[in-house]
């Protein structure tokens, strides 16, 4: 059960940042179209990779986000792709803002919830 969470939870994610990223692309100038889809993907994968390297060097292991002995966590972990999808409403009010840094956070969180979904794959 706490692998098909915690992918379950990644694979949430991967959908709202998906959601979050077109709607900020829909609403941006087009030369910044390309610039917010390399800052929601780079930071992703970037997140999980230094994240990745940063643990390593202090000889620790990533652990899922959701554990089956603590179900407070399910609710916890919720609030990941929640907010992620609330943001995506943010550049459908206001489509004149910039919403990189948006982007990147969720970008982070959605590194999160892979990183939990690998680490409990391999537990």
């Amino acid at each position: 059960m706490n692998r098909n969470v915690n992918v379950l939870l990644a694979i949430t994610s991967v959908l709202a940042l998906t959601l979050v990223t077109a709607s900020a692309i829909v609403s941006a100038r087009p030369e910044q179209a390309p610039i917010y889809l390399g800052a929601s993907l780079f930071s992703a994968l970037g997140f999980m990779l230094l994240n990745g390297l940063w643990m390593h060097s202090r000889k620790r292991k990533p652990k899922p986000l959701i554990d089956r002995h603590a179900p407070v966590t399910v609710i916890m972990a919720m609030v990941f792709p929640l907010a992620i999808i609330l943001s995506a409403v943010l550049p459908l009010i206001a489509p004149a803002g910039d919403y990189g840094l948006m982007l990147i956070m969720a970008g982070i969180w959605t590194g999160l919830t892979l990183q939990s979904a690998r680490a409990a794959l391999k537990s």
